[in-house]
């Protein structure tokens, strides 16, 4: 048997307040995930910039996680101060926000493409610093036994 039209127009009510329930639950959520995706964002941004000062001007990004509608770009790098910049082959450049909120899955493709070069970087620096230090030790110590030559008292 068909349902009466009050039936009928009382199930549809249900029914919308229902998914106007849902709607304002998912919206909540929505709101403290994008809350808490920018401080992320800047918190990482923050991060990441103090490990690349002291190692690089830039880190080079593969044009091939740019989206297809920016054209050709001839290189992309992440700035200093968290940009992307892209040069395209006539030579104009453009620099890209990546806090903003329609750059996130960019900025997702851009983490994992300079992870290995980050990683590089940082091998690098440490490598010179070993290099220091082994050199400056050595030199320290024999300027030491040279030092105790001229030590008033002698060597003990």
């Amino acid at each position: 048997m068909s349902q009466k039209p009050q039936e009928t127009k009382e199930k549809t009510i249900e029914d919308t307040l229902k998914f106007l329930d849902d709607i304002r639950e998912e919206t909540g959520q929505v709101f403290e995930l994008t809350t808490e995706e920018n401080m992320l964002v800047r918190e990482f941004l923050t991060a990441l910039l103090k490990i690349i000062r002291p190692l690089a001007q830039a880190l080079p990004v593969s044009t091939s996680v740019l989206p297809e509608e920016w054209g050709k770009v001839s290189q992309a790098s992440l700035d200093l101060t968290g940009q992307l910049l892209l040069l395209y082959p006539d030579e104009t450049m453009k620099l890209i926000n990546l806090t903003e909120q329609r750059h996130r899955e960019l900025l997702l493709r851009i983490t994992y493409d300079i992870m290995p070069t980050l990683k590089r970087l940082i091998t690098s620096h440490r490598q010179k610093i070993e290099a220091r230090v082994t050199f400056m030790s050595s030199i320290t110590k024999e300027l030491q036994k040279t030092a105790k030559a001229f030590s008033p008292y002698g060597s003990k």
